[in-house]
Formats: C-alpha cells, structure tokens, sequence
C-alpha cells in the first residue's frame, strides 16, 4: 500500500506557523512536523507538541534564519550573517574545513537544544535543503552517529512520481537528487521515504496516476508561514478525496 507522510516545515519560526500546523494536526491533516532550533516561537512550539505525541517531530537544521545558537566568528568571517546577527541565507558557500566545523558545532547544538527539551526526535531535514549539499556529508555523519538518529529527508524524487516541469526538467532533477538519495540510504545507513515532493505538486500526480507499489512519498509543506500561504487553505480543502491509490497517512516514527 502506498504510504504518505506530510510534513510541515518550519515549526518554531512564526507564530502563524505554529498555530497553524497544530490546527492541521489536530484535523489529522497532517503527520509529522520539522522544528527549528533557534526560531523565535520555539518555546512556544515546545509546549503545545506535548498534545500531539501520536505525531513525530524532527530537526529542521537551520544556517539561513533568526540568531544562531552558537557564537561563531566564522560566520562572520564567511558573511553569513546580517547586521542584526541573523543568518542570511546563501546559494553558495565555499566549504572551508573551519566553516565545516563551525556549522557542525552549530548544527549539534541545534539538535541538543531540541534533545534537551525532551523531545524524541524522529528524523532529520533542513532549511532549504542546506544538508543535501555534498559537502555536509561529513557533518551528517558525525550528527546521526552522535545523536544515534535513523531517519532523514532526502530530496530525490523518480521523474514519474512528479508532475512539476518539462520531462527533461524533472530527469535532471532526478539525477541531482539520486547521489543524496544513495550515500544518506547506503553510506549513512539511514532509512528515507522512497519519493519526496511538495504538497501541491504531490498531490496533483497522486490526483491522476495509481500506485500499485507499497512506496513512501513524503510531501513538504509550510502551513502559516508567509510565501507559502496557499499551503494551510489546500490542507484544509479535503486534498485526501482527490488521492486515486489506497493509501495510509503515516509519520516517521511508521517509517
């Protein structure tokens, strides 16, 4: 049977977002939930998960939003922070081995605040898809094996199970996200959904085509946080009618 797990990114960063992926969750709309260490809603998001443990929440690692947790002058040094202290988001960073160990200490302590919260957290994704560069391999290596974590998000996606783009658009796409897909699967040993997408694009191939095979596809979404607004309305407007195949809804703790 096909499994779907809908995760929604961003928890602990706004206030809208929170209010609105625990509304989701308590409508079972969703499964699974990623939270950001050094948002500024994070306490908040802390005490109103203790209502949902039939849910699983992950680490959503973080090097583009709000303060860092660790103080670090690499970053200053590699421009990565504002002028409010604040990390900025960039599409290209040169991977020094001090900026490795400087994001790795960050990353670590991003993953212990959350720990030390008592939550048990169920897998791993990240801001922007930050922890899928090639690069930060050795950073995820040292994190699960560290932290004993067995899940992660990986972005790979079969050109066939997405509908988004030309055919040749989503085979490229296919290609960028395979080598993710086999070092987190074979070289981390860490389990992943076999198929990874957004909500909207997921939803519309799930719409028209039948899996007949027993596969995972995880679908992202961003309830509540601005630029995405589409997202919580497409939630609440019954999507689980319009899916053809049987299916469970399950969490990364089913995985």
């Amino acid at each position: 049977m096909l499994n779907i797990i809908i995760n929604a990114d961003d928890l602990g960063s706004f206030q809208t977002g929170n209010d609105a992926i625990f509304r989701l969750m308590s409508l079972g709309k969703i499964s699974s939930s990623t939270l950001i260490a050094n948002g500024p809603h994070f306490t908040n998001a802390i005490h109103r998960m203790k209502q949902f443990p039939q849910y699983s929440f992950g680490v959503h690692l973080n090097l583009s939003q709000f303060e860092p947790l660790t103080s670090n002058e690499i970053f200053t040094k590699y421009h990565l922070l504002d002028d409010q202290n604040q990390f900025c988001f960039k599409k290209f960073i040169f991977p020094t081995p001090q900026l490795m160990t400087a994001i790795r200490e960050e990353w670590y302590t991003q993953i212990a605040r959350i720990i030390d919260h008592g939550v048990k957290v169920s897998h791993l994704d990240s801001h922007q898809h930050m922890h899928t560069r090639f690069w930060m391999f050795p950073i995820l290596k040292f994190l699960v094996q560290k932290f004993n974590i067995k899940k992660i998000r990986s972005k790979f996606s079969s050109y066939y199970y997405s509908r988004n783009g030309h055919l040749l658009r989503r085979f490229i796409r296919q290609l960028y996200g395979s080598p993710h897909y086999f070092m987190q699967k074979y070289l981390l040993h860490l389990k992943t959904p076999d198929h990874f997408a957004n909500i909207h694009d997921g939803i519309d191939f799930l719409s028209t085509y039948i899996i007949k095979r027993p596969i995972t596809i995880e679908l992202m979404c961003h309830p509540g946080i601005q630029k995405f607004e589409k997202d919580f309305l497409f939630l609440l407007d019954n999507y689980e009618s319009k899916i053809c195949s049987p299916y469970r809804l399950i969490s990364y703790h089913d995985l």
